[in-house]
């Protein structure tokens, strides 16, 4: 049942990559399936109280994280939240947050945030829409991680 639900878990974020690069926007039903999908992956290779311990500090993380965000977009950038960093980005943090424990969490959040800088850089030149498409290149970062982990089992995410 695992295998399915991990199937499921890596096909809704293979979506949310294909629909932000193509319409730099993504379904809410996109992100509920991947919250629900991955928080339950989670869920079974943890115990309850292990699960809402980490969750709960992987959101406080999402939270300061945001606010420091919020705070130069507003006062350094100058522009409205939602000009510079679209909600489905941070949906998709969420996401990661409910879908991992803290130490896998943390790894695959920094990793994925660079590796969509540089992807981005790589990609510019050839994108109409010259804006990140952020959650969904951290959602492909994601999936890449976790087929290639499924294959050969290097970690288990779980266990960090």
């Amino acid at each position: 049942m695992e295998h399915i639900t991990t199937f499921f878990f890596i096909s809704i974020l293979l979506l949310i990559f294909y629909q932000d690069m193509k319409e730099r926007k993504v379904y809410l039903l996109f992100f509920s399936l991947g919250i629900f999908s991955g928080s339950l992956i989670y869920y079974q290779n943890s115990f309850l109280t292990l699960f809402l311990i980490n969750i709960g500090i992987n959101i406080s993380v999402i939270a300061l994280i945001s606010l420091l965000l919020i705070l130069y977009i507003k006062i350094i950038l100058k522009k409205k939240i939602l000009e510079a960093i679209g909600l489905g980005d941070f949906l998709f943090f969420i996401l990661l947050a409910l879908s991992f424990p803290m130490a896998s969490f943390l790894i695959l959040f920094s990793l994925s945030l660079i590796f969509s800088l540089l992807l981005f850089l790589i990609l510019k030149p050839n994108l109409k829409n010259k804006t990140i498409p952020l959650a969904g290149l951290q959602a492909f970062f994601v999936s890449l991680v976790l087929i290639i982990n499924w294959f050969f089992n290097f970690v288990d995410i779980y266990a960090l």
